[in-house]
């Protein structure tokens, strides 16, 4: 109990008892159950006061596990004049409101004369959590508790007020483990271009795709790809690559370097592919396919069919920069070396006024 505690709570208003049932000190909702993956959710409870009979203060300590829960924030609910669902009167004082990184919450408050005693029930405080680990099978159900360590309420004269605890309970039932991989990611070296990505026929585009092992287990050689198509029949294939090893949780980049020589104009989808690997059974994240780009003639860089003076305006403005620079454009980059140069502009006036 905080050393000052017991100091105000003997200036305290003398309020004759009044009859109650049993005072208790709860976590409500009692018990949380997930039975799916709850890694990153968030819940809330709180902790309350009820059927009590001139309460002039409190001390209480809540503790959980660290392993299973974080703490993400926590608002108390003092004084009732303020909080319509609270407890204790005006004026109090805080005594306590600290968070420990082992994973306890204490929290102290006061009534100060010439405060009433506080009768009834009411919330002391709400606090959230977020799941931090859901075990997997072999592990076993894991059954957390918020346990209400200590627990100390004291009446209008200083004397303690018996009371029973109810500690909450979050059940985590263990996951099935399960193999998973997904394409979590796919970009272009023409990312980000203005009106759209271009290509100049002939020329050669980076595709990056980024692969994730969302299961419980490693996994190992399976195959990663890309295709690009017009949306008719046949698409194009760039790879496969093969990744020789991804533990749970990891992600690996692939790079794939398609060859534009010959192909059609036009704007391609560019998707990402993952193979099924043995006994996968969530096959919809195995493809990727948010990403375009438009082949057109070398030097077309606003991707208007055109070569023509507006083309030679933005290559001019990126003119002397190199990846990275703030005034670069990957679509002025037409040889696609990094670099916007006197290369680039020797192709686009090999066809400029051409068309398509």
């Amino acid at each position: 109990m905080v050393a000052a505690f017991s100091i105000l709570l003997s200036l305290a208003v003398i309020i004759k008892p009044v009859a109650s049932g049993a005072t208790a000190v709860k976590v409500n909702p009692s018990l949380i159950e997930y039975h799916e993956n709850a890694v990153g959710q968030q819940f809330t409870v709180a902790i309350e006061i009820t059927d009590v009979t001139n309460l002039y203060g409190f001390d209480m300590i809540l503790k959980w596990n660290t392993t299973f829960l974080a703490h993400v924030s926590h608002s108390i609910r003092v004084p009732r004049d303020t909080y319509v669902d609270g407890v204790l009167w005006n004026p109090i004082l805080p005594l306590k409101n600290e968070v420990n990184a082992t994973g306890t919450y204490q929290i102290a408050f006061a009534s100060m004369y010439p405060a009433q005693s506080f009768n009834g029930s009411g919330t002391v405080f709400t606090i959230t959590f977020q799941i931090l680990y859901h075990p997997v099978q072999p592990a076993p159900d894991a059954n957390i508790t918020l346990q209400l360590y200590s627990t100390e309420l004291s009446n209008n004269i200083g004397g303690p007020i018996p009371h029973n605890t109810q500690d909450g309970t979050v059940m985590l039932y263990s996951l099935a483990a399960r193999h998973d991989v997904a394409v979590v990611g796919v970009t272009t070296s023409k990312q980000g271009c203005l009106p759209a990505p271009t290509i100049g026929r002939n020329y050669t585009l980076q595709i990056n795709v980024t692969v994730e092992n969302q299961g419980e287990y490693v996994e190992s050689f399976f195959d990663v790809w890309t295709e690009l198509s017009l949306g008719i029949p046949p698409s194009i294939t760039v790879g496969p690559v093969t990744v020789a090893s991804l533990a749970l949780g990891e992600t690996a980049t692939l790079t794939f370097n398609w060859d534009t020589a010959g192909v059609a104009f036009g704007n391609y989808t560019v998707t990402g592919a993952v193979e099924t690997v043995s006994g996968e059974t969530d096959t919809g994240d195995n493809r990727l396919n948010d990403v375009y780009i438009f082949v057109t003639l070398p030097g077309d860089i606003n991707g208007d069919q055109f070569v023509n003076a507006k083309d030679a305006v933005k290559l001019g403005v990126a003119f002397g920069s190199k990846r990275g620079d703030l005034i670069y454009g990957s679509n002025a980059d037409i040889n696609g070396d990094d670099y916007c140069n006197a290369k680039d502009a020797v192709i686009l006036g090999g066809n400029f006024g051409n068309s398509w």
